[in-house]
């Protein structure tokens, strides 16, 4: 009988300690820290035609000298997306976690990936094979 109590105290002390823990964790995510965004062009397009976008705040913020600073929460994530000054085009980056100094990559080749899929896919569905 007298095992149980101690016992109990042990368990209310971790269970308080994992919640403090995870109400910290929380905070910190929420924080919100100055992002400086760095733009490494390697397409054959105008730095202008490029801006970043955050999610899930859906903030956009043009470059300048191939930089953009935002204020974001540290849970947030940037992506590259086309300048809203050229609606005829499409261009979109996989989401990055953003930090102090964040590097977003404009790459406009085809990935091998891409082509090995491409090249699949006439493979499979070539008439001339069936």
């Amino acid at each position: 009988m007298y095992y149980k109590f101690p016992l109990v105290v042990l368990f209310l002390l971790i269970t308080s300690f994992g919640i403090y823990e995870l109400l910290k964790l929380e905070k910190k995510k929420n924080e919100i820290i100055k992002v400086q965004i760095s733009l490494i062009n390697n397409c054959e397009l105008y730095d202008k035609v490029f801006m970043v976008k955050a999610i899930p705040s859906g903030k956009t913020s043009k470059f300048t000298d191939k930089r953009a600073i935002m204020y974001l929460k540290r849970s947030s994530k940037v992506k590259l997306v086309v300048s809203d000054q050229f609606p005829g085009f499409h261009f979109s980056s996989l989401p990055a976690d953003v930090s102090y100094n964040t590097k977003l990559v404009a790459d406009c080749s085809n990935s091998d990936r891409l082509d090995n899929i491409f090249d699949s896919l006439k493979k499979q569905f070539n008439k001339n094979s069936n």
